[in-house]
């Protein structure tokens, strides 16, 4: 992840030094409105840079996945990458809203404008007329993109509506890249600024096109059959069984997208490791307006749509290994307790897992699960016991330093788990959590 970060970074610092080559006499030069001139188009680049960007990590193509080290964190890229393209361009709209408020104030006297070129065979006598209406619909669409992100960011929103204000996102990305095209300062044409912002550009609006036809992980999409299906009343959980014909197999800790019908897809850990049969189990505690009642919504035979697998919670190591389950984050524990029956000479493994309600199917469940996967299992019932800390970790592993984590559970938790465990020295580059929190 930090290695995607930095390549980001570093293609910012290019965009930087190829505007700066385009722009020799900018420091010369005491000229207020050349300077605003200047930062307009840097502003504009950079935030139509980062858009294009966050564009691209929301399509989920594997080699973005694979770069990012996992979909969970290639959407918090995208996430953060959106943040900040809105904030850069608050202030490329503000260079140039306010000095033409100042101008007409009488602040500030009106720039005398050059002519530009005259060669009306010329491109740019082409593009010119554009220029205002690109200006235009560069305004309208910055509004619509922050009332957009406004949308997508509010938590109370529902999933439905998050995902249609990703759509229409896409629109506006698209009236962003004809105004970003149009307005590049011709005297950049011979440069490489230009033709490094058309690039990205083009991957931007690639990928808004991708997005608004519903190609996103079309390709990873499967019929499935609803197999079986019960509800453990103790924890408000649906332990939910498919059929997936198609399915081409997964690893224990990833995930998937379900589709029921009506409804967006929404993203579940897969419980059950990968047998080759194409039964594929979820864990669906009853969270949010998607998941309210959903019981009552299932029927034995009824056809769903899955996308996936994704996520890189893969259990990968030889090392010994401490797992952290925090609720309906018990998931994926399931399916590498089964995947380990499987296994020759398995890691050594501790699993705490943690809630406030313990239905006793699924503590049965885990505890043969446990027995048979030569795990060591210790249950803490929050509705009576403190939440797991640090301390508790230390003064019962003793070779909690040596432990690589593994932790699927609230975000809450998760951090503060981690700043109590580097206080006592835990190198956390060893701690591997999800960030299941996909908008």
């Amino acid at each position: 992840m930090r290695k995607t970060t930095a390549t980001i970074m570093l293609l910012l610092a290019a965009i930087t030094g190829l505007w700066l080559q385009a722009e020799p006499n900018l420091f010369s030069s005491d000229n207020f409105f050349q300077w605003r001139s200047a930062l307009i188009q840097y502003s504009g680049m950079l935030a139509v840079g980062l858009m294009s960007i966050a564009m691209l990590l929301a399509l989920r193509l594997p080699f973005i996945e694979w770069l990012t080290k996992g979909l969970d964190k290639s959407y918090r890229l995208h996430k953060h990458l959106g943040i900040a393209s809105v904030l850069v361009a608050a202030v490329h709209w503000l260079l140039a809203i306010i000095p033409k408020q100042l101008v007409r104030a009488g602040i500030l006297d009106k720039p005398v404008r050059g002519t530009g070129p005259n060669n009306s065979d010329s491109l740019y006598a082409l593009v010119r007329p554009l220029r205002g209406l690109a200006e235009q619909v560069g305004e309208v669409a910055f509004y619509s993109f922050v009332v957009l992100a406004i949308v997508a960011l509010v938590g109370v929103i529902r999933y439905k509506g998050f995902r249609y204000s990703h759509k229409l996102m896409s629109l506006a990305f698209l009236a962003i890249a004809f105004h970003s095209v149009i307005l590049i300062k011709h005297s950049y044409w011979p440069y490489p600024i230009t033709y490094a912002c058309l690039a990205l550009i083009w991957v931007g609006s690639v990928a808004a096109v991708y997005s608004l036809f519903g190609r996103i992980g079309k390709t990873k999409q499967h019929t499935a059959t609803v197999a079986n299906f019960r509800f453990l009343p103790q924890d408000k959980v649906v332990d939910l069984r498919l059929s997936v014909p198609n399915w081409h197999g997964h690893n224990s800790g990833q995930f998937a997208f379900i589709g029921f019908p009506g409804e967006e897809p929404h993203p579940f850990t897969i419980a059950s490791t990968n047998t080759g049969t194409g039964h594929v189990r979820f864990l669906i505690k009853e969270l949010g307006d998607f998941t309210a009642n959903l019981k009552s919504r299932l029927n034995i035979g009824q056809e769903l749509k899955v996308e996936g697998p994704y996520g890189n919670f893969d259990f990968n190591d030889s090392a010994p290994q401490l797992w952290i389950a925090g609720g309906i984050g018990i998931a994926a524990f399931t399916a590498i307790l089964q995947q380990r029956q499987t296994m020759n000479n398995p890691p050594k493994a501790t699993l705490y897992y943690c809630s406030e309600t313990l239905e006793p199917k699924l503590i049965e469940e885990l505890q043969q699960l446990s027995s048979s996967s030569q795990v060591e299992l210790r249950i803490i019932d929050n509705s009576r016991q403190a939440l797991l800390s640090a301390e508790q970790l230390v003064n019962e592993v003793e070779d909690l330093m040596q432990r690589k984590i593994w932790f699927c559970g609230p975000v809450a938790f998760s951090s503060n788990l981690q700043q109590q465990l580097a206080h006592f020295g835990y190198p956390l580059k060893h701690f591997h959590s999800e960030l299941f929190e996909l908008r």
